[in-house]
């Protein structure tokens, strides 16, 4: 048995490179599309990676324009309006939303630069910024909840700038100790800022009454309510921005809203697509051989030694091309991981969020196959079976 399936493959070495080629072009498209889908979503989740939170809530101010902007100094970003504290204990109050946390964004434009200001409850350190604080301090300390006077710094800022704990930095018009360094790892925009401030220092930054803010982190017990929640919050607040995973998507358009959605199913398409492909050269295999199949049966052959000799050989076959398409799919999910990932600000989602200052969302996708996928394309692969068509024969 296998000195006749070897010897197929050295006198019909054509057949066979068309069967493995088929096999392994469906396993590519498997694991390239899963993994494109995969890295796709991941994109979609990172503007609120780091900050624990299923929603970021804003309110935007009509008849505001970026270009009304000629003093220098700290104030609202454009866009953006303040909630009050009633507002922010009506948030907490709807049902779906488990915990709160708000924060106070405040731009400051000086002479050749802005810098972004972010006033954080640090007491708050399970969601929103203060999560950012608590995970992502590397040196010094932080603030307390009422400290004035201390800042702080991001860790690209401060590396720009030559800042350290010791420090002193101007924010406005007024000088800040620099007490600690921040390193927000998951490089997302929500929560990133140049300088953490505590909330009452920053309400007193730009006038602001006790409770205030701008931005509120919130999470939800159940993600399936995220409609009803997103309805009850608009009820009670009017005109609000809600930036989730699912309006990031709408923003970054109609390829991450079906790889969101039908990812699988565009992967089985490939899957099936390719094993299609291979039938078809199985079957032409067999087909072209229904003499030699013939004269077997002729001198003895009974069709179940036919049958077991074809299926040893497809399976090889199925074997090589399944573990060949693993490694081209590997191959072109890593060339995919290159290309620019689909660019969004989360200003494009919520009105008043820094942009210039912060970092981009991404700028490629963090494509990976797991051995999931590779273990589940072989076992497909090498499920083809030659039965109908020999029974033709």
């Amino acid at each position: 048995m296998k000195a006749y399936i070897i010897s197929q493959f050295l006198h019909r070495p054509g057949r066979a490179i068309g069967v493995i080629g088929g096999i392994a072009l469906g396993a590519a498209l498997f694991v390239a599309l899963t993994s494109l889908g995969a890295g796709l979503r991941q994109a979609s989740q990172a503007p609120l990676a780091g900050v624990a939170a299923d929603f970021l809530i804003t309110r935007p101010s009509v008849g505001q324009a970026a270009s009304a902007q000629r003093t220098r100094g700290p104030r609202l970003p454009f866009g953006s309006t303040p909630f009050s504290p009633d507002e922010i204990e009506s948030i907490k109050s709807v049902e779906g939303i488990t915990e709160v946390s708000a924060t106070l964004e405040i731009w400051v434009f000086g002479t050749n630069q802005y810098q972004v200001v972010l006033g954080v409850n640090p007491l708050q350190n399970k969601l929103g910024p203060g999560l950012i604080l608590h995970d992502g301090l590397v040196s010094g300390r932080l603030f307390n909840a009422d400290e004035p006077g201390v800042t702080v710094v991001d860790r690209h800022y401060a590396a720009l700038f030559s800042l350290k704990p010791g420090n002193t930095v101007s924010i406005g018009k007024k000088d800040y100790q620099v007490v600690g360094i921040v390193d927000q790892q998951s490089g997302s925009q929500a929560g990133a800022a140049n300088f953490y401030i505590s909330l009452s220092e920053a309400l007193s930054m730009v006038t602001l009454n006790d409770g205030q803010a701008n931005q509120v982190y919130a999470r939800m017990s159940d993600a399936s309510r995220r409609d009803s929640v997103i309805g009850d919050l608009k009820h009670q607040l009017g005109e609000i921005s809600v930036m989730s995973q699912e309006s990031i998507l709408q923003v970054m358009g109609g390829v991450l809203q079906i790889t969101t959605r039908f990812s699988l199913v565009a992967s089985l398409v490939g899957m099936v697509g390719g094993l299609g492909l291979a039938w078809v050269a199985l079957h032409g295999l067999i087909t072209e051989r229904k003499r030699e199949i013939g004269v077997m049966k002729a001198v003895g052959w009974r069709i179940r030694d036919v049958i077991r000799i074809f299926l040893g050989e497809i399976f090889v076959l199925a074997l090589l091309g399944g573990l060949f398409g693993i490694a081209l799919g590997w191959s072109l999910s890593v060339m995919i991981a290159y290309l620019p990932a689909p660019m969004v600000s989360i200003n494009e989602t919520l009105p008043g969020l820094a942009v210039g200052a912060l970092p981009s969302v991404t700028d490629r996708l963090t494509v990976t196959v797991t051995l999931n996928t590779g273990l589940y394309t072989v076992w497909q692969s090498a499920r083809l079976k030659p039965m109908q068509t020999l029974k033709d024969v």
